[in-house]
Protein backbone atom coordinates (compact mmCIF):
# COMPACT_ATOMS: atom_id res chain seq x y z
CA UNK A 1 0.00 0.00 0.00
CA UNK A 2 2.90 2.41 0.96
CA UNK A 3 4.14 1.98 -2.53
CA UNK A 4 0.71 2.87 -4.53
CA UNK A 5 0.96 6.22 -2.14
CA UNK A 6 4.31 6.93 -3.19
CA UNK A 7 3.82 6.37 -6.98
CA UNK A 8 0.54 8.28 -6.86
CA UNK A 9 2.66 10.90 -5.14
CA UNK A 10 5.57 10.97 -7.80
CA UNK A 11 2.08 11.10 -10.45
CA UNK A 12 1.01 14.05 -8.74
CA UNK A 13 3.70 15.98 -8.64
CA UNK A 14 4.68 14.52 -12.72
CA UNK A 15 1.65 16.51 -13.52
CA UNK A 16 2.52 19.70 -11.66
CA UNK A 17 5.79 19.84 -12.89
CA UNK A 18 7.86 22.09 -10.27
CA UNK A 19 8.26 20.63 -6.45
CA UNK A 20 10.88 21.29 -3.57
CA UNK A 21 12.31 19.10 -1.07
CA UNK A 22 12.23 18.61 2.40
CA UNK A 23 14.64 16.57 4.38
CA UNK A 24 15.81 16.09 7.63
CA UNK A 25 18.25 13.57 9.04
CA UNK A 26 16.84 11.85 12.82
CA UNK A 27 17.70 8.87 14.64
CA UNK A 28 15.00 6.09 14.65
CA UNK A 29 13.64 4.57 17.34
CA UNK A 30 16.14 1.58 16.62
CA UNK A 31 19.18 3.81 17.21
CA UNK A 32 20.11 4.00 13.17
CA UNK A 33 20.14 7.20 11.52
CA UNK A 34 17.71 8.06 8.58
CA UNK A 35 17.16 10.75 6.35
CA UNK A 36 13.58 11.65 5.77
CA UNK A 37 12.45 13.04 2.64
CA UNK A 38 9.18 14.90 2.05
CA UNK A 39 8.04 17.10 -0.96
CA UNK A 40 6.06 20.22 -1.71
CA UNK A 41 3.84 20.75 -4.84
CA UNK A 42 0.98 23.13 -6.03
CA UNK A 43 -2.12 20.69 -7.48
CA UNK A 44 -5.48 22.12 -7.85
CA UNK A 45 -4.06 25.65 -6.29
CA UNK A 46 -3.56 24.03 -3.10
CA UNK A 47 -0.03 23.72 -1.82
CA UNK A 48 0.62 20.15 -0.84
CA UNK A 49 3.28 18.69 1.17
CA UNK A 50 3.73 14.91 1.54
CA UNK A 51 6.20 12.56 2.83
CA UNK A 52 7.80 10.01 0.53
CA UNK A 53 10.34 8.05 2.34
CA UNK A 54 12.91 7.02 4.95
CA UNK A 55 16.30 6.36 3.62
CA UNK A 56 18.74 4.47 5.84
CA UNK A 57 22.32 6.36 6.20
CA UNK A 58 25.79 5.82 7.49
CA UNK A 59 27.18 8.97 6.86
CA UNK A 60 25.54 12.23 7.37
CA UNK A 61 28.35 14.41 5.85
CA UNK A 62 26.61 17.37 3.55
CA UNK A 63 27.86 14.96 0.37
CA UNK A 64 26.90 11.93 1.54
CA UNK A 65 23.17 13.37 2.16
CA UNK A 66 22.88 14.83 -0.86
CA UNK A 67 24.20 12.37 -2.96
CA UNK A 68 21.17 10.01 -0.91
CA UNK A 69 18.40 12.78 -1.80
CA UNK A 70 19.48 12.71 -5.55
CA UNK A 71 19.60 8.83 -5.80
CA UNK A 72 16.85 8.59 -3.84
CA UNK A 73 14.72 10.72 -5.80
CA UNK A 74 15.50 9.59 -9.19
CA UNK A 75 14.86 6.23 -8.02
CA UNK A 76 11.35 7.22 -7.41
CA UNK A 77 11.19 8.89 -10.45
CA UNK A 78 11.16 12.12 -10.03
CA UNK A 79 12.78 14.85 -12.57
CA UNK A 80 15.21 16.13 -10.35
CA UNK A 81 15.67 19.01 -13.24
CA UNK A 82 12.47 20.59 -12.01
CA UNK A 83 13.35 21.36 -8.53
CA UNK A 84 12.81 24.54 -7.46
CA UNK A 85 13.33 24.92 -3.97
CA UNK A 86 14.88 23.00 -0.98
CA UNK A 87 14.60 22.85 2.43
CA UNK A 88 16.15 21.77 5.40
CA UNK A 89 17.15 23.17 9.26
CA UNK A 90 19.94 24.92 10.02
CA UNK A 91 22.95 22.54 10.47
CA UNK A 92 26.21 22.73 8.87
CA UNK A 93 26.02 19.79 7.15
CA UNK A 94 22.69 20.52 5.77
CA UNK A 95 22.36 24.32 5.47
CA UNK A 96 26.13 24.80 5.19
CA UNK A 97 26.52 27.28 2.31
CA UNK A 98 30.06 25.01 1.15
CA UNK A 99 29.56 21.76 1.74
CA UNK A 100 25.90 21.47 2.88
CA UNK A 101 23.32 19.26 1.11
CA UNK A 102 21.75 22.55 0.02
CA UNK A 103 25.07 23.54 -1.63
CA UNK A 104 25.55 20.34 -3.23
CA UNK A 105 22.18 20.20 -4.63
CA UNK A 106 22.36 23.57 -5.84
CA UNK A 107 25.34 23.00 -7.72
CA UNK A 108 23.61 19.67 -10.03
CA UNK A 109 19.93 21.95 -10.16
CA UNK A 110 20.97 25.63 -9.89
CA UNK A 111 17.18 26.58 -9.83
CA UNK A 112 16.80 24.52 -6.34
CA UNK A 113 16.41 28.05 -4.06
CA UNK A 114 17.49 26.87 -0.89
CA UNK A 115 15.41 28.20 2.52
CA UNK A 116 15.83 26.94 6.02
CA UNK A 117 12.69 25.06 6.64
CA UNK A 118 9.72 27.36 8.01
CA UNK A 119 9.01 24.44 10.75
CA UNK A 120 12.35 24.09 12.01
CA UNK A 121 12.50 28.08 12.14
CA UNK A 122 9.16 28.48 14.36
CA UNK A 123 11.11 25.49 16.67
CA UNK A 124 13.55 27.77 17.05
CA UNK A 125 11.72 30.84 17.67
CA UNK A 126 9.26 28.74 20.21
CA UNK A 127 12.28 27.69 22.03
CA UNK A 128 13.92 31.13 22.16
CA UNK A 129 10.88 32.89 23.42
CA UNK A 130 10.20 30.37 25.74
CA UNK A 131 13.27 31.71 28.00
CA UNK A 132 11.24 34.77 28.97
CA UNK A 133 9.11 34.33 31.67
CA UNK A 134 6.40 35.35 30.47
CA UNK A 135 6.11 33.67 27.42
CA UNK A 136 7.02 30.25 29.44
CA UNK A 137 4.16 30.83 31.85
CA UNK A 138 1.61 31.36 29.36
CA UNK A 139 2.43 28.50 27.74
CA UNK A 140 2.26 26.05 31.33
CA UNK A 141 -1.13 27.47 31.44
CA UNK A 142 -2.31 26.80 28.21
CA UNK A 143 -0.93 23.31 28.96
CA UNK A 144 -3.04 23.07 32.21
CA UNK A 145 -6.43 23.94 30.40
CA UNK A 146 -5.64 21.75 27.72
CA UNK A 147 -5.50 19.13 30.56
CA UNK A 148 -8.33 20.11 32.48
CA UNK A 149 -10.66 20.55 29.38
CA UNK A 150 -9.49 16.66 27.65
CA UNK A 151 -10.17 15.23 31.12
CA UNK A 152 -13.98 15.36 30.84
CA UNK A 153 -16.44 15.63 27.89
CA UNK A 154 -18.99 17.65 29.15
CA UNK A 155 -16.05 20.59 29.81
CA UNK A 156 -15.06 19.85 26.56
CA UNK A 157 -18.43 20.21 25.00
CA UNK A 158 -18.92 23.71 27.13
CA UNK A 159 -15.84 25.05 25.95
CA UNK A 160 -16.48 24.26 22.51
CA UNK A 161 -20.08 26.03 23.00
CA UNK A 162 -18.65 29.01 24.36
CA UNK A 163 -14.86 30.02 22.34
CA UNK A 164 -14.76 27.53 18.98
Amino acid sequence: MGNAIQKQIVSDISQCKYFSILADETTGVSQAEQLSLSVRFIKDTKVHEEYLCSVPVSSTTGNDLAFTIVTQLSQLGLNLEHIRSQGYDGASNMGGIYRGVQARVKELYPLAMYTHCCKHVLNLVISTSSQLPVIRNAMVTLSDIRVFLSRSAQRVSIFQDNVV
